[in-house]
């Protein structure tokens, strides 16, 4: 599939880039360059910054991190990923908090049995309750033993060590905990969003090279003018609607 291409000479009613404008990436000695684009055409880097700043994102995310503690945002985290959509976790925290507040002991063998049971919403069956039950035992010790510090960077740093929790899930964690400007969350859907554009590179794996996507991405939300946590939710939430193939490189 062929990218949209925007012939629309207005600029950027945000940041008041032209269509037409290009936008330079220097991440480990690479540069390169993209079009910012049409921000009324789906996909391109000027749609994703237009829609964070219209539909107020930073705002959304800011009464999210004041709504949040540490211990729902961790258990929404650890059962999350790994094709599990965000609802089913959202419905499975619900369902280990209301145990947690029954029994603040409760054990891997306890939450497994209560992730057993359909979820609310007619959401079916928790995909990983042993697994993620005995990373919530273990993670919820680790927080009780060593509090978790203030500061959005170390806090990252800190719960990348907590088990079960690698880069992307503690960088949505500090991000829904503190609404924090500072870091960036690499997801499935937005790899797929920003390669098709060019913001990415196709030779990059996420594992092997998670600081080129991280650095890339905060270098374009500073070329959008807009926070990066904002800005991976709103790419999250409208490119995961989407077939994957329709960011297809092919």
């Amino acid at each position: 599939m062929e990218k949209a291409v925007s012939l629309d000479p207005m600029r950027d009613p945000h940041c008041g880039r032209s269509a037409h404008e290009r936008i330079g990436f220097t991440v480990k000695g690479q540069s390169w360059d993209v079009e910012w684009g049409g921000h009324e055409v789906f996909g391109t880097p000027a749609f994703w910054v237009n829609r964070t700043a219209a539909e107020r994102y930073e705002e959304r995310l800011a009464e999210t991190a004041s709504e949040t503690g540490i211990v729902s945002a961790v258990l929404f985290g650890l059962l999350g990923g790994a094709g599990v959509k965000a609802e089913s976790a959202s419905a499975a925290k619900r369902v280990v908090l209301d145990l947690l507040a029954e029994n603040p002991a409760a054990t891997a063998e306890e939450i497994e049995e209560w992730l057993a049971e359909p979820l609310a919403g007619g959401l079916g069956c928790y995909r990983f309750p042993k697994q993620r039950s005995e990373r919530i035992v273990v993670s919820l010790a680790q927080l009780r033993s060593e509090p978790p510090p203030e500061d959005p960077i170390e806090l990252e740093m800190y719960l990348g060590r907590l088990y079960g929790v690698g880069p992307p899930t503690a960088a949505r964690i500090v991000r829904n905990l503190t609404g924090s400007a500072k870091v960036a969350i690499i997801s499935g859907p937005l790899v797929r969003a920003l390669m098709w554009t060019g913001i990415f590179k196709p030779q990059w794996h996420l594992r092997r090279h998670y600081d080129r996507f991280r650095e890339s991405f905060l270098q374009y939300a500073e070329h959008g003018n807009v926070q990066p946590g904002a800005l991976d939710l709103c790419i999250w939430e409208k490119a995961r609607s989407v077939e994957p193939s329709h960011f297809s490189l092919g």
